[in-house]
């Protein structure tokens, strides 16, 4: 696969117990992958239309949204869906034993049905073809810059000057 530069992945560290199950493990730093943030279908559909196509993001965005609709269908129906290139998705279930085929009854004796993914080699492969990484903060950091840049926010309101010092207005 070619090694095209499509973006960064972006990335903050945390230091952390290099054998959790230790008590006394030794502080490793690591690095943990942030994700910026989620892309619904009509993001999605308007990236597709970014890349050339020739259809209208309307179009796209209902294209995906059938898809969607078709693959929760298809699942439970008991078939995987392949998104080749990507993933194959597929249902499995938890169930209860009991003592014999015929005391089985599927819908007191299945617990729990589970979506499951296994991802295309491909997708994988891609991913790991020389990334680009960009750091940023941790959510906890930026979750302090917030409340850091509010409080001086509030500050400055509360001062009631325009910031050059001179409250006196005209």
């Amino acid at each position: 696969m070619a090694n095209t530069i499509i973006g960064s992945m972006p990335y903050s560290l945390s230091k952390r117990k290099s054998n959790p199950s230790e008590k006394n493990s030794e502080l490793k730093v690591f690095g943990s992958l942030q994700q910026r943030e989620t892309v619904d279908l009509r993001t999605l559909a308007k990236h597709i239309r970014e890349h050339g196509s020739s259809f209208s993001v309307g179009t796209l965005q209902g294209v995906l949204s059938d898809m969607v609709e078709c693959t929760r269908e298809l699942l439970k129906q008991g078939y995987s869906v392949n998104f080749e290139g990507l993933m194959r998705l597929f249902v499995t279930a938890n169930s209860q034993g009991v003592d014999s085929a015929e005391e089985f009854m599927p819908n007191a004796h299945f617990t729990h049905i589970n979506l499951r993914g296994d991802v295309d080699t491909e997708v994988e492969n891609f991913l790991n073809d020389h990334p680009e990484f960009e750091y940023v903060m941790t959510r906890d950091e930026q979750a302090k810059a917030k409340r850091a840049a509010k409080a001086a926010l509030v500050i400055e309101t509360e001062g009631g000057g325009n910031g050059d010092g001179d409250d006196q207005t005209e």
